[in-house]
């Protein structure tokens, strides 16, 4: 390990990072080709992190990155599903794509309503970071070819980092399981047990909040959101302390987001953070409007929709183009 790495994030047949990397002393930095995980072991937890080569029996930590130099973490073989692909999933792609540049063309041209942060966005990991600050946070780790010596003790919690199907009609939900008996061979999110009394959501807007709450023991299982699309369900409102108050703005001024919906679970009175879901779904909190919760998203977007009013449009490139040259 070296006092000082630059971290690069790559594949095996990037040709870049192959040239580029001969200007550097092999010790200054740590390529992790994501397409050869069998080389590789990984664990992001709330102190920090530890990349390694098993191969190279090199790593870099917390302490020792001083650069990361984004390159090509991408997987160039293609998934077959079914063998040979699948025209519906090109589709899906392609159009998912397409609306993705589209936010960003709008996010580059302060056209974007609620949706949007500042700082570049923050998943699970940066989430999970900047919550320390303000809220309990349970023990947790990503890891990947190796158990961390925490998870090897006590109860934990496996969830995921993303929406995406594990097969037909199958989504990942979270649950209890022992660490120990989890397959090293893929990657794996988990947090400690909390036991808590009740869940609590948060939505807010514009530095307003609007809290809701439903016991944990009103849940099939450990994750809400299964019981919610089983039996859905209104949540009653709750009350927020003023110091609780103050935590989730905090939390919203510093990651810059102007708009989400927390996840809480209340445990011995005190809130452990979960997540923050920039973009979640918050109209089930009051369908009939009877708080107003949908007038107050409702107008947050009317006010900024004025707002943008007079701003480039879309019409038109966002910059003028150079003068013609004689």
């Amino acid at each position: 390990t070296s006092l000082a790495m630059i971290f690069i994030p790559t594949c095996s047949r990037d040709t870049t990072t192959d040239i580029v990397a001969k200007e550097f002393d092999e010790n200054d930095i740590l390529r992790f080709n994501i397409d050869k995980p069998e080389d590789l072991a990984w664990d992001f937890h709330r102190g920090g992190f530890r990349l390694a080569d098993k191969a190279l029996r090199r790593e870099i930590t917390e302490k020792s990155l001083s650069s990361l130099y984004l390159r090509k973490p991408m997987y160039f073989d293609a998934i077959n599903i079914p063998k040979y692909g699948s025209t519906e999933n090109w589709v899906r792609e392609e159009t998912t794509e397409l609306f993705m540049d589209f936010f960003r063309e709008c996010q580059h041209r302060g056209l974007i309503a609620l949706i949007c942060c500042k700082s570049g966005g923050y998943g699970k990991l940066r989430q999970l970071l900047a919550a320390q600050k303000y809220f309990h946070v349970a023990p947790w780790h990503f890891f990947h070819g190796e158990l961390p010596d925490e998870c090897k003790s006590g109860r934990w919690v496996v969830k995921s980092m993303t929406q995406t199907p594990i097969g037909k009609g199958k989504v990942f939900f979270t649950r209890e399981a022992d660490p120990a008996v989890l397959d090293l061979s893929y990657p794996w999110f988990v947090q400690e047990r909390i036991d808590g009394e009740e869940e609590v959501t948060v939505v807010y807007v514009d530095g307003r909040t609007y809290a809701a709450s439903a016991p944990r023991d009103s849940f099939n299982g450990e994750d809400s959101r299964k019981s919610l699309m089983e039996k859905p369900a209104p949540w009653p409102r709750c009350e927020l302390s003023q110091e609780e108050e103050r935590a989730i703005k905090g939390f919203m001024d510093e990651t810059g987001y102007r708009f989400g919906r927390f996840d809480f679970i209340r445990k011995d009175g005190e809130l452990w953070f979960l997540e923050l879901n920039p973009n979640g779904q918050w109209a089930w909190l009051d369908e009939s409007n009877e708080h107003g919760l949908v007038s107050l998203v409702a107008d947050a977007i009317k006010a900024e929709d004025l707002a943008h009013r007079g701003r480039p449009s879309l019409q038109g490139p966002s910059h003028k183009p150079p003068a013609a040259s004689r």
